[in-house]
This record gives C-alpha cells, sequence and structure tokens, in this order.
C-alpha cells in the first residue's frame, strides 16, 4: 500500500482494519447502539454465565472474551444471546464433517490465493470491510468443507477484536466466474448451512453483504437461498453487477478496491490474514470441539 495513500486517508479520518484497542468513538458507538455500559456488561456476563453453566446440554467455553461477542451481537439481551449461542451449538453440530479433520496446509493455500482480503480502512461507521472473491476458490484442488472451514475461522478470527464485535462487517462478495461445479459444491447439501449462519447462528454483526459481478449461476443459487433467509436478512444483502458507483453509495470510494471503481490499489492482506489464521487457528478448534 502506498505511503501517500495511507497518508490520505488518515488525513480524512478514515482508521485502520488493525485496531487491538477501542477508540473513545466506537465506546461511544457501543452505548448508544448496544446499550453497553461497565455495569452492564459486568451483569450480563454473570447472569449469562450462570445461564449456561445450569444447561447440562449446553458444553461450551464460558471465558469473558468468549461470552461478550454473543452479548454484543444481541445487544445484551441475555434470553437472546442464549438463543444465539445455542443455534449455534445446533449448526455445528449438524455438521461436524466441516471440522473434524480441518486441513490446516489447504486453509494457508486458500488465504494465500486472494479468496478473502481485509482491506487496510474502516468505513465511516467502523465497519470492516472483508472482500471474497469466488473465481479465486479452485474447488477440484480446495473441498467445500475447507472453504466453509476456514470462513468461519476467519470471522472468528476477526471477530475476536472488540471494535468488530461492536461496528460489525461489511462484505463485498465478487461472484464473477461463479461455476456451476461451484455452485454443485453447495447446493442442496450445505445451503442451509449458509442460510442458517446469516439468519442468526453466528455472533457476527453483519451490517451488509455487497454482491458483484453476478451471473446466472449465482442467482440461480440465489433464487434457492432467498427462501431460507428472512426478510431482514435479504433487506441488507445488495446485488450491483458490475456497477461500481452503486457499491460506493454504501461503501467510500476511497476505500474499495480499482478493481471496483475505488481508489485502492493493488492491496493484498494474505500475510496479515494468514498470521491471525495461524494465531488463532488451533484456539478455532478448540471452541468447536465441545460442540462434537
Amino acid at each position: 500500500m502506498a505511503a501517500k495513500y495511507e497518508e490520505r486517508m488518515k488525513a480524512k479520518g478514515f482508521l485502520s482494519c488493525h485496531l487491538d484497542t477501542l477508540p473513545t468513538k466506537f465506546m461511544q458507538i457501543a452505548r448508544e447502539e448496544l446499550g453497553e455500559t461497565d455495569e452492564v456488561r459486568r451483569t450480563a456476563l454473570v447472569q449469562f454465565k450462570k445461564r449456561i453453566l445450569d444447561d447440562n446440554k449446553l458444553k461450551c467455553p464460558t471465558d469473558d472474551d468468549y461470552l461478550i461477542q454473543f452479548l454484543r451481537a444481541r445487544k445484551y439481551d441475555v434470553d437472546k444471546a442464549l438463543g444465539l449461542l445455542n443455534n449455534y451449538f445446533n449448526l455445528n453440530a449438524s455438521f461436524p464433517e466441516l471440522y473434524e479433520s480441518l486441513d490446516k496446509e489447504k486453509m494457508d493455500k486458500l488465504t494465500s490465493s486472494n479468496s478473502f482480503n481485509v482491506l487496510p480502512f474502516r468505513d465511516n461507521d467502523g465497519c470492516l470491510i472483508l472482500t471474497m472473491k469466488m473465481e479465486n476458490w479452485d474447488s477440484d484442488d480446495i473441498n467445500v468443507r475447507v472453504l466453509i472451514g476456514t470462513t468461519a475461522a476467519i470471522l472468528f478470527c476477526l471477530n475476536i477484536y472488540p471494535v468488530n464485535q461492536i461496528c460489525g462487517v461489511r462484505l463485498i462478495y465478487d461472484a464473477k466466474n461463479y461455476s456451476f461445479k461451484q455452485m454443485r459444491c453447495f447446493v442442496p447439501k450445505y445451503l442451509p448451512l449458509v442460510a442458517k449462519a446469516l439468519r442468526n447462528s453466528l455472533p457476527i454483526r453483519f451490517k451488509s453483504i455487497h454482491v458483484v459481478n453476478e451471473a446466472i449461476v449465482f442467482q440461480y443459487a440465489w433464487s434457492i437461498l432467498k427462501l431460507l433467509l428472512s426478510e431482514k436478512i435479504r433487506s441488507r444483502i445488495y446485488f450491483h453487477g458490475k456497477n461500481t458507483e452503486e457499491l460506493q453509495k454504501y461503501i467510500p470510494k476511497e476505500i474499495i478496491p480499482r478493481e471496483y471503481g475505488g481508489d485502492l490499489n493493488n492491496y493484498y492482506n494474505h500475510d496479515w490474514l494468514t498470521k491471525e489464521l495461524d494465531k488463532f487457528c488451533n484456539r478455532f478448534l478448540m471452541l468447536i470441539k465441545p460442540f462434537f
């Protein structure tokens, strides 16, 4: 990333994707949008942990860092957070083959292929911008179970940072060259999993999903998937085709890659993403194990 571009973005007030601490402005967002205060957080964690420990069927981690993700995702409503955790439990238990033997080498190969990328700057609302390019996924070399497992690991890897729990994620999903062979990997077996993950099973605040370069094969897959989604989730999914100007209505042009009509040139963050996954992968697998 060119130094001049980085300086210009910082001068405009755009914040980096790498934020280990929580800036004051995002603490304010947490108070206003989630109702989060020190007292609310402490009380909710105690209540949430007790509800989990009282449930003999629910075996999962109970450390604060893990539980806070579910509470923030449901604005500190303990009942709803417990429902989300149960949904997450049931989703993982329904598809044990996804995590029984994750191939770390294949996961690293996938993250190094530019299938996933975290853009360097956040939008004006503090949202992290994640891109996913389907044309870079070779389904003959990397099976769909590795793709789904890697996607889940990346989302949880990014969600361990409080700022992402509070401000959420926007996804640019590039369906260019999405093939019938790729679609058959999902349809019909894993389409319900995708729907449940989007609907109410992950402690991720998906603020919006922007599909670009979609063609007829993807449109067919969407015609089935949308039947499984709630109106609320469908309203957060936008289709732009090749109309990059329309994408800029939702995400500032300054932080969008040039291939989508933005100002960001030749940015590929796979080294950072791979290192983050390396740090988090063992914990991710540890967090998954209690569900089986």
